[in-house]
């Protein structure tokens, strides 16, 4: 499967340090905005990670360790939002606790969910968009970059070979 990370951010010091910690991976880009605005994402995505409390209006529901992918609507696309949603998802009571720990359900999650939507025919998620605040609460970059790279080996096949400008 194909897949780009998109990483946006109006912070352009949280933005740099995740772009430092990945710059090898050229299936991650990034992006500054001006605000973050979490329903009005920069374009060039077909999916955006929502946390469950703002995928709400489009139907999501609270699963244990599953991610859902919901379609927004033509307004909501006007409005700048990209075609689907790939929402959050809850913890199981006997779950490990903690940043990294939660990072890896959540990415497990959502990366699980694209795959699914993938297989199953028909339109194709390649283009995942993330607020790098979503990515970081209480993790490093460099903390990211290897549960990334664990869970969604999709972005480590495109890797930039060290001593290229790109």
């Amino acid at each position: 499967m194909k897949m780009n990370l998109k990483i946006f951010d109006a912070d352009s010091t949280r933005l740099s340090s995740i772009r430092d910690a990945m710059s090898d991976l050229e299936a991650v880009s990034f992006e500054l905005v001006d605000r973050m605005l979490y329903l009005k994402p920069p374009p060039g995505i077909d999916v955006i990670y929502l946390p469950l409390a703002a995928a709400e209006q489009f139907g999501a529901k609270p699963l244990i360790h599953e991610s859902q992918i919901l379609s927004t609507s033509l307004k909501d696309q006007e409005g700048g939002l990209p075609p689907f949603v790939v929402t959050g998802t809850c913890l199981a009571a006997d779950d490990a606790r903690g940043p990294n720990a939660e990072m890896r359900i959540l990415l497990a999650a959502v990366f699980g969910a694209i795959r699914r939507f993938n297989e199953r025919g028909g339109s194709k998620l390649e283009h995942l968009g993330f607020w790098a605040y979503d990515l970081l609460p209480g993790i490093t970059p460099n903390q990211l970059k290897e549960i990334l790279l664990q869970l969604a080996p999709e972005l480590q096949s495109n890797t930039r070979s060290s001593g290229t400008n790109s």
